[in-house]
């Protein structure tokens, strides 16, 4: 069960959004492009990861106007190789709008394929369309998906509401209206490779730094299949397959923001800084941060990734995943990252489900009390039971260690921290730290 909700392959600003994916809702990946204005220098504790002279960027942010044409633009057309054919979806002459679109579309592959050092396999379609068609689109796909599949659709709204992400009355369509109207900028499907990019009127720098970013994950599922179910086995290990994917289009879209002139790169900045992110707040911040974390948290490590072996570590990291979100994190050359097998907590009730939460998890949780994650550095390995007890309640128990005794320690104080101050109990069992949570 991974923590990272229904949908396929969007794009978010400077964050985005997931839920426990792996035995959990969604069999589909899905890529959210969100917008956040919050500080995601989630894994940088100032010993492991320096990015003091790396700004974090953030991906393209849009505003709220909602496209007067109720046709949406695409950008399905031959190679590109060949001349675009002008005619939109409906055989008809293209606008101005839609050759523009075309021919961007084309710019940006062959920056994607000169950067990466292959070729698209086919042409993606890209379509433009309104804050209110995104969203009818994508909370489609999520109730396709919840009603696909009503157990895993269950274990996953329990995850959610045990771990604090959803209050009791609150359900995916209800986090996810908020979640995708107020912040989605593009989404990719893997499952119908279908690929969408919000309206805003007008081709505008942003708009073309979120084609560039959705464009690479079309990229990347015709090369190496986004939507590997085994890669979401486990919560963690699925945060860290996101972190892959987001990382690798936000790897890319900012070399290729580097190319842009500085009257561009001025312009994205301002579209980016006068972005209004509407309801986006009002959600729990553990969960945005939970959600968001994949894309700088990502980008930083392709880029380490990249510096240390070239472009094709982009490729085997997509190929091969990690053995958990620590990896992302830590140092390249760091020893004894695998995690530590902790076995999963016995219940009193009806599992749901088991897995791993994670040092991202750990991270995001503890964000406010723990801004330099010294704590979350010292995780070594941790196992949590998702239940329904007696009364009906979605329930949690979380057994986590660290590295060390001294982290374990310092696991135990912040996360007693966080546990109490949801309504959760926190102790020590055979030397793990133990939190449990109903709601």
């Amino acid at each position: 069960m991974n923590d990272q909700i229904p949908m396929d392959n969007a794009e978010v600003g400077a964050a985005s959004i997931w839920l426990l994916r792996g035995a959990v809702v969604v069999t589909s990946l899905v890529v959210l492009g969100f917008v956040v204005h919050a500080t995601l220098g989630l894994f940088d504790d100032g010993e492991e990861l320096d990015v003091s002279d790396d700004p974090v960027e953030t991906e393209e942010m849009f505003h709220d106007d909602e496209s007067t044409d109720e046709t949406p633009l695409t950008s399905k057309a031959p190679p590109p190789s060949s001349k675009p054919i002008e005619t939109t979806t409906s055989g008809t002459p293209a606008s101005n709008a839609d050759t523009e679109l075309m021919a961007f579309v084309d710019e940006a592959m062959a920056f994607i394929e000169a950067t990466r050092q292959r070729s698209f396999v086919e042409r993606p379609g890209v379509e433009v369309v309104s804050v209110d068609a995104m969203t009818e689109i994508v909370l489609d796909d999520i109730r396709e998906q919840l009603e696909a599949d009503p157990t895993a659709a269950e274990a996953s709204l329990a995850f959610a509401r045990a771990i604090g992400f959803f209050a009791v009355t609150e359900d995916f369509l209800d986090i996810y209206d908020v979640f995708v109207s107020s912040g989605v900028l593009g989404v990719y499907f893997p499952t119908s490779d279908r690929l969408l990019v919000r309206s805003v009127g007008e081709l505008t720098p942003s708009t073309k730094s979120t084609i560039v970013h959705e464009l690479v994950h079309a990229f990347d599922d015709q090369h190496f299949d986004l939507g590997r179910d085994e890669l979401a086995d486990d919560g963690d290990v699925g945060w860290t397959f996101a972190a892959a994917i987001e990382g690798s289009a936000s790897w890319v879209e900012q070399e290729w923001r580097a190319t842009l002139t500085p009257a561009e790169a001025s312009l994205l900045r301002d579209e980016e800084l006068s972005f209004d992110p509407g309801g986006l707040f009002s959600l729990d911040l553990g969960f945005l941060i939970y959600q968001t974390s994949v894309y700088d948290a990502g980008r930083i490590w392709i880029d380490r990734l990249v510096a240390e072996a070239g472009i094709t570590a982009i490729d085997d990291v997509l190929i091969n995943g990690a053995p958990s979100s620590e990896v992302v994190s830590m140092p390249l050359n760091a020893a004894n990252l695998d995690p530590i097998e902790v076995a999963s907590p016995a219940v009193d009730g009806e599992v749901l489900w088991e897995g791993r939460g994670g040092r991202a998890l750990i991270a995001a949780l503890t964000f406010l009390t723990d801004p330099g994650q010294i704590a979350a550095t010292g995780w070594g390995g941790d196992a949590i039971t998702v239940y329904r007890d007696r009364n009906g309640s979605a329930c949690l128990r979380w057994d986590v260690v660290g590295d060390t005794a001294r982290d374990t320690n310092e696991l135990f104080e912040e996360l007693s921290r966080w546990g109490i101050g949801v309504g959760g109990t926190a102790g020590m069992v055979d030397g793990r730290v133990r939190i449990d949570r109903c709601a």
